[in-house]
């Protein structure tokens, strides 16, 4: 496809989805340092999702990383819009944990792109060691 054929809509998407990519490619500073006399000292995330089209509910997660720390491998604290108090509820887990899971969910945001654009790399087939689907139906 030229760039003579791509529609307003189509760059939007792109443009859209760069910068969906530079939003992940640093780190982001913490929304809020909560100071020593807060429940829960130390920094924290506030990330609103964008809006959805089939509701006008604000989706927001609140990340914390909590200054006072008793575990050796440290905990982050997380709360999901779908938690029984947004914003108050937190599930701890292990900082090893909620790399393993920022991880899984950069690749599945990368998977997404791809299928959403009609663009599946080869290299994405070699990393996630299966099969394509062509080899799959061939055996």
């Amino acid at each position: 496809m030229s760039a003579d054929d791509l529609s307003l809509n189509d760059l939007r998407r792109e443009l859209h989805r760069l910068v969906a990519v530079a939003d992940s490619a640093e780190r982001p500073k913490p929304t809020v340092i909560n100071p020593a006399d807060h429940s829960m000292p130390g920094w924290e995330w506030d990330l609103r999702e964008q809006d959805h089209p089939y509701t006008k509910r604000e989706f927001v997660w609140v990340i914390r990383a909590i200054d006072e720390q008793d575990a050796a491998d440290g905990m982050v604290h997380v709360s999901t819009p779908e938690s029984m108090f947004p914003g108050q509820d937190f599930v701890p887990m292990y900082a090893s944990d909620a790399r393993r899971l920022a991880m899984a969910l950069l690749a599945a945001a990368d998977r997404a792109d791809s299928v959403s654009h009609g663009v599946t790399s080869l290299d994405a087939w070699r990393t996630a060691k299966i099969d394509p689907p062509e080899r799959k139906q061939m055996t």
